[in-house]
Order: structure tokens, then sequence, then C-alpha cells
């Protein structure tokens, strides 16, 4: 690839034709290049259709001081993988980008080998790159036709952009889905006194009114005013049928007309190559005996310029000349270019693919290679366009079938599930391939309905898979399962029967004597949907024993947070904190954004168990982050969570509402649950106690199916007792303790010894032994809670001074950490006693926008600036940026002062 890297020392790219009307458009875009001299950033796109001005609009700003780099997409280029982003970067260098970024950016740019790059981690390390350059211009014309891999990334660039000086623009024909949550330009038709003067400039010969109806039909349109006029001497002037762009293009080619056939040869060859390299476009030259003369008629026309790279007068004059030419021409031209290009495998193969005529199975094989190297670097969109072709060059049916389905494999990697069920219509004629098929089939059904009948599917296409493909059988097992799992706790039968169908199904297949912890994980899940969990325990602490042990990457993306799950399910809070924080570190240096916010919501829910309502809330804001960067909401659970451990009863109410009605629609019964654990918190907190019984009741029926159900006995038995309902907490509290005592720990023999002492006519030992468990464990919110249960009890028990201890502690630890309606009820029960409690002072954060309270956090537990724009998905100057506010608010001086100060209100 080439890229177009330009000074702005002249003021604007070329000579543009004199603008009219679009004084009002012009100021905007010229705001953005004079607030990116400042050291502002701003992103924009600029919509419209074809001709409309938009090209000309960027290129007539004033861009003195600033530099500009620039890629247009095009339509063919799509099929290679970051071809854009190769263009827009050119030789900028990426030497002082973290490592994990630098890797992923040379990976996608086709400059090292190693595993497939994030999008996300590329898009990052852009941002990084760009950041250190500026200030800058950065335009993107023909946007539509940007490959996915380079919109995705340069769109999260866009977005990220806050204090680095730069001004990125998109310019689109239709900005659509594609540029979602970047602000819009669109750009209309020219008013008719200008459309007028534009068309007055026509050829002074031209009928009066044919130009009347060349104004109603150009409806403003610029570049139709321009080149409607000037094909009369080639075209009909009645004009027809013909659809305006249609009537451009056939305007631009009539201007083409005189010049010599070698000159068309020399256009569609330039048009045939989508990367704009003028060495391979040289090289066909020599290669077709065109002599650079040539080249100087066609630049002297005004049709094409060939420099730093090659670049047509207008787009529409690439499309024109190509869609002009006969396919037999068009197969010639390609042709050429493969034989002329002997650096670059995958452009040789595309070109080949687009000049075979009969099928070849070296071409078919050598695009094949082509698409694995496009996987490599984090290109499943153009992985699956190069299957495609190569499946329809295929000589045998056997490879046809084989490369269409790795073709369909392929789209739905890329999130395109519908253009993957295309690739699965007719006949797969072995009985592997119709098994491949079936599962393809069922997890896109998976992923647009989120239907977990689904998993019946899987467990079909498991079965047939056994024979052939039996690694793949035992994935596609592993997917039925988590797939059935995920669905439990659904207020339905059908979803706990598929639970245990699978499940049994499961166990009948995979080897009882299997070490592999994947293995042993669903085996384990399995035992829990058919109703054993006394079988289940000891599976699970060998599969959670072998995770903790064995490489980071055993568990499938898809499929994150299952060893989270397990490790619930077992009570077993350090294996799931450790569990957790890996899975986020994980997929926070392979930038899996998609996969991440899974893992930040367990590790959310382990800040949660140990009282660390501060992580917990910094973890939701980057899961909220991501799902703003992504377009693909993941449940909110650790805001919900936390807004019930901190009392807010309206914000917990409303995110509850969200996610549940986002749980029935998604399948997902373990959110469910969820939602009511956390009603179940606020009401206890608030003294709501006949609200939490509600919620708590709402689980009983799926207490030994989904992990967080087993959670809320906790919370239902005090509850019960607090309303009297002495049947109510005694059958919660024979639930946990069959579920606690089977698994020991301190958090499961803590949970249940607060329940018991809360149940129990003299239960002091029990809240002794509920206080010393939670304080071992590291549990400082249920310590607290445990606290305030047995000053309660003193109190009650008119040992006021015994009492005070315990209140003055659990009101202390909950204020610490934020759990405020506990905290208050502590505070009321304190001042029973005859003392007040002390509230706490002004902490810093209430002076601070969200982000630069999360940038002071990172800043507090030691990160540096580079580490901090990481984790936030930020440039390293605009984390500069908010660290500068927060000391100018605060009056903070240095990174000691603002640990000291965070301390009070977010403890390390």
């Amino acid at each position: 690839m080439v890229a177009s890297v330009e000074s702005g020392a002249g003021g604007g790219f070329a000579s543009v034709p004199e603008l009219l009307g679009r004084e009002r458009e012009r100021a905007v875009l010229q705001g953005l290049i004079d607030g990116a001299r400042g050291g502002v950033s701003a992103a924009l796109v600029v919509c419209g259709e074809a001709g409309i001005g938009k090209t000309a609009l960027a290129g007539s700003l004033d861009t003195t001081g600033v530099r500009v780099l620039r890629a247009v997409g095009v339509q063919s280029e799509s099929d290679f993988p970051y071809a854009g982003l190769h263009q827009l970067l050119g030789d900028l260098r990426a030497d002082q980008l973290p490592e994990p970024q630098r890797i992923a950016l040379e990976t996608a740019l086709g400059l090292r080998s190693a595993p497939p790059p994030s999008p996300f981690l590329v898009g990052l390390a852009v941002l990084g790159v760009l950041a250190d350059e500026g200030p800058l211009f950065c335009l993107v014309d023909d946007a539509q036709w940007l490959d996915e891999a380079s919109r995705r990334v340069l769109t999260f660039a866009a977005r990220r952009l806050a204090s680095e000086g730069i001004a990125f623009v998109f310019v689109t024909r239709s900005a659509g889905a594609d540029f979602e949550g970047l602000p819009r330009l669109e750009l209309g038709g020219l008013a008719e006194p200008e459309a007028r003067a534009l068309l007055g400039r026509a050829p002074s010969e031209t009928d009066p009114r044919v130009l009347d109806r060349f104004l109603v039909e150009a409806a403003g349109n610029p570049l139709a005013l321009r080149e409607l006029p000037r094909a009369l001497r080639y075209t009909d002037p009645a004009g027809g049928a013909t659809p305006l762009t249609a009537r451009i293009e056939q305007s631009l080619l009539s201007q083409l007309q005189p010049l010599p056939e070698p000159a068309h040869q020399l256009l569609l060859l330039a048009a045939a190559d989508p990367t704009g390299d003028p060495d391979l476009l040289r090289r066909a030259m020599r290669s077709a005996g065109l002599g650079p003369e040539v080249a100087d008629a066609v630049e002297q026309a005004g049709a094409l310029t060939i420099g730093s790279g090659v670049w047509f007068r207008h787009p529409l004059v690439r499309s024109a000349v190509y869609g002009a030419a006969s396919a037999a021409d068009r197969r010639r031209a390609h042709a050429v270019l493969a034989g002329a290009l002997d650096d670059d495998p995958d452009q040789r193969a595309w070109h080949r693919g687009q000049a075979a005529t009969e099928p070849d199975e070296e071409i078919a094989a050598e695009l094949t290679a082509s698409a694995g190297r496009a996987r490599g670097r984090g290109g499943a969109a153009a992985a699956a366009a190069l299957l495609e072709r190569a499946a329809a060059l295929s000589p045998e049916p056997a490879g046809r079938v084989r490369r269409r389905l790795a073709a369909a494999q392929s789209r739905l990697d890329s999130g395109a599930p519908q253009r993957a069920s295309l690739l699965l219509t007719g006949d797969f004629p072995t009985e592997r391939d119709a098994a491949v098929a079936d599962r393809l089939r069922a997890q896109v059904a998976y992923q647009t309905s989120r239907d977990s009948s689904v998993a019946y599917d899987l467990l079909a296409a498991a079965r047939r898979l056994t024979g052939p493909e039996p690694e793949l059988a035992r994935t596609t097992y592993h997917e039925a399962m988590f797939t059935a799992v995920f669905a439990s706790g659904l207020p339905s039968s059908d979803a706990r029967q598929r639970r245990a169908e699978v499940g049994r199904a499961v166990l009948d297949a995979i080897s009882e004597d299997s070490a592999h912890p994947v293995d042993m994980l669903v085996r384990g899940q399995a035992l829990v949907g058919a109703g054993d969990r006394a079988a289940a325990l000891p599976v699970l602490r060998r599969a959670v024993a072998g995770l903790l042990d064995g490489p980071h990457d055993l568990i499938a993306p898809q499929w994150l947070g299952c060893d989270c799950t397990a490790a619930i399910d077992l009570w077993d809070l350090q294996s799931f904190r450790t569990l957790a924080d890996r899975q986020v570190t994980a997929a926070r240096a392979g930038g899996l954004l998609l996969s991440l916010p899974v893992a930040l919501s367990f590790a959310g829910s382990a800040a949660l168990a140990e009282g660390r309502l501060a992580d917990a809330t910094a973890l939701a804001d980057e899961i909220d982050l991501i799902n703003d960067l992504t377009g693909h909401p993941f449940p909110r659970h650790i805001r919900l969570l936390t807004a019930a451990w901190r009392g807010d009863a309206e914000a917990t109410r409303r995110h509850a509402e969200e996610i549940r009605t986002g749980a029935v629609a998604r399948g997902d019964g373990s959110v469910l649950s969820i939602a009511h654990f956390a009603e179940a918190i606020v009401a206890n907190g608030l003294g709501r106690y006949g609200e939490a019984v509600s919620a708590g009741s709402a689980e009983l029926p799926h207490i030994r199916e989904v992990s967080y159900s087993s959670r809320i006995l906790g919370e239902l038995v005090e509850a019960a007792v607090r309303v009297g309902d002495r049947d109510l907490a005694t059958r919660a509290l024979a639930e946990l303790t069959d579920l606690t005592e089977a698994v020991g720990g301190d958090w499961a023999l803590g949970s249940l010894a607060a329940a018991r002492a809360l149940t129990s006519a003299d239960g002091e030992g029990h809240h002794r032994e509920a206080i010393e468990r939670f304080g071992r464990a590291g549990m400082t919110v249920y310590e607290g809670r445990a606290r305030l249960s047995y000053g309660e009890w003193l109190r009650r028990n008119r040992r006021r001074v015994d009492a005070r201890e315990q209140l003055r502690a659990a009101h202390q630890r909950l204020t610490e950490q934020g759990a405020t309606a506990f905290a208050a009820r502590a505070g009321l029960e304190l001042a029973a006693t005859g003392e007040t409690a002390r509230s706490r002072k002004a902490a810093v954060d209430d002076e601070l926008t969200v982000q630069e309270l999360n940038v002071a956090r990172l800043a507090r537990d030691g990160l540096s600036n580079r580490e901090v724009a990481t984790r936030l998905f930020i440039s390293v100057r605009t984390v500069e940026h908010h660290l500068r506010g927060v000391f100018q608010k605060t009056g903070i001086r240095s990174r000691t002062e603002l640990a000291e100060a965070l301390e009070d209100r977010f403890p390390g």
C-alpha cells in the first residue's frame, strides 16, 4: 500500500474548483482544523450523495501548519484487511507504543507474524501513533468503501479523541451504522442561485431550455451541474431515464473518449488496482507495453495523477472506467497486474482470482492461503471474501464445499451471521460437512436470536461430528452445555429441562476419565444441570485447580467466565478473584473488547464480594466505556449490584428493569437471578424487608441451578426473620445449609453462620464465627453487616457497651466502602445506644468528572500515564490533560498527595 502523506504548508491538497454556497459547511470543517492547531481533537462524518462536493469541500480547507494524512476507500479494496489503515498511516512509526499495541499494529499491517490482533487493540495503537504526530488532519475519502477492519479501528480511534490535536474527517455517501457515535455533517444540493451560477459556466451555445432541465435534474449536485453540459456533444440531450450518477459517469467517460487506446488501457489498469501503488502501476505498464508517454497523456487530460500515489480526478472516474470496460478487458487488466506482482502473494492471488474464467485449483489454493493470512491479521471479513472466491474457482466438489464452510465460519466470526447463513444453503454431501453446516447454522441462530433452544441443535451436530472430527465434536458439546447453562433461571420449565437433557448427553459423551480442565468444567456443569450437585463439586474443584495451574487461554473467548461460574458454585472467593483478574488481564492485553466486559463483570462481582465497591465502580465505568465503543451493550450487572450495595433504590430499580428486559430477550436466566439478588440487597439495606422477601422468594425455584441464586439465600433468611416469617426463614436456611456445608470455606460457612445467628435463640457464637470468617476472607462489607447484626443482637440483649463496639466498627467499615444504606442502619443502631456516628468529610472525588476520577484512581494505584491510557482506551496526551484538571481542581501537586486524598473515600 502507498500512503498519501502531505504537509499542510500550501493550504489544501491541490487546486480545487471554487466552492459556491458552502460557507457554513466550510466554517464547520475549518473549525476542526483550527482546533487541531490549538491541541483540541474532534471527529466528523461528512455525508452526501456522489458528486455533492464532499471531497472538494475537504480540499478547500486551510491546513497551514497541520500535517495532512489521507486515505481513499476503494470498493474492491474491501477484500484486503487494513488496506485503508495502511494508506492512512504510511511511514508513521509505532516504536514508542506499548509492546502489545505495537505487535497488534504491526501484525495488522503485515509487518510481523503473530496471533490475530484485536481490532480494538489495533485501534488503540492507531490512536497512540496519531497522538504523537499532532497537529493532524486525517481525511478518509470514500469511507463507505473502507475495508471492514480499517473502518472499525479508525472509527474506534476517532471516538477516543480528546486533547491530541487531531481533526478526523470521514467523507462518505451514507454514514449508516458504520460511523455510529460520531457527529455528522449532511451535504445537500446547492441553493438555486449558486446552482444557476455553476451551471452558467456551461458552453455558451447550450440551449437555455436544456440548461433549465439540467438545473432540475441535477437537484443542486455540483458535479452534475458541471458535467452534464459537457456531455451534450457525446450524449442524448434528452437524457432519458438514466439515473443521475450514471449520467455523471457517462459525462466523465465522454471526456476521455478522445484519448488513444493505450491511454484507456492505462486507466483500466489503474482502476483495477485498489492499492494506488505507483510502482506496481509502472511495472504493469511495462508488462503491457505502455510507455511513459501514455502516462503523460492521461495526466494532461486531468483524469489521473501518478506521484506518491495514484489518484483519479474524482472517485466516480475510477468506477466509471472499470464499469464501462468489458469483462474480458477487466480480466486482462487483472492478469497484467498479477504478473507485475512478485513481492505480495495476497494481492497476486486476488488479481489472479479476478482474472480467472474457469475453475482452477492452483488459484483457489492461493486464495485459500491468502485467506489464512488475512485471518492471521484479524481480517475475518476479508478472509471470507477470499474463501468465497476460492470456492467458486474450486474444480472439485469436496474442495468447493470445504471452502464455502470456511467462508461461512469467517462471516460468522466477523459479525455477519446473515451473510454466513447464505453460504449454508444447498447440499453438503458428506456426513462431516453436513454436521459442520448444522453447527454453523445453530451458531448463526444463537447470534441472531439468542435462542437457547439451539443447544439441542449443537448437541445433534456434536454427535454427528464425533466420528469424523472428534476435537470439533468436543468443542461443540462444550458449546451446547454452556448455551443451556446461560438460559438457566428463566421463568420457564423448558430452560430447566433443556439444561438437564443437554447435561445428560454431555455426561455420556465426554469421558469421565478426561483430565482436561475444560472437559471437567463441562462435566461439572452437566452434573449440576442433572441435579447431582454432590457429584458435581469434586469435578468442579478439579476443573478449577486445573484452570489455575494451566495456561491462561484454556477458556475460549466466547465462553469466558465459565471458569468463574465454577468458582462461585464452589464458594471459592480466592480462586474466583484470581480467575477473574487473570481473564481481565488477558482480555485487556489481547484487546478482546467483546470478551472483556464478561471478564470485568466477574472481576466486579469478586470486588463486591470482598466489599471493594470503589473498585467495582471503576470496573462498571470500564464496561460502560466498552459498551459505547463496540455498540454491543453488555448487561450492566456490576452497575446494578453496586447501586444496590450503595443503597440507591432508584438506580437499582432502573438498572434491574433494564437488564431484566434484555435477559428475557436473550434467554439469559442468570441475569434475572442477579436482578433479584440486587433487589434483595438494597431492600435489606433500606429496611424494606417485605420487598427483600419478594425478591428472594422469586429465586427459590432456581437455587440449585444458577450460581447467584445461592447467594440470595442469606438475604432471604434476614428478610424473612425481620417480617416474622419463620417458615420461610427455616426453608431458606435449610437450602443454604445444604449448599454450603458440602463446600466449606470461609465464604460459604461465614454466610451460613450469619444466617444461623439470625434464626437461633442464642446466636452469639454464630455471630462471632461469621465476623471471624468474613474478616479472614477479606469480605469487608459482609464483615460490617455481620458486626451490624451482632450489634443489633447485643443491644436487644441490653449489652450497650458491647453493642457500641460492634456497631462503631460496622459503621466505620460500611461507610469506608460506600455501603451507605447499611451504614445508615448501623448509625441508627449506634444512636440508640447513646453514641453518635461520625460522618465522613467531603471527598476529593466530589469535585471531579467521571473520567478525571477514573484517571486519578489509576494514577493513585501507581499506573504510569501510558498504562492509564491503555486501561481507559484514551491517548497519553488525554491522560495528561485529565491529570492537569485533577491537580487544578483539587490543589493537589503530586501523585503522592493524590493517593492520600483518594484514600479517605477509596481505600486501595
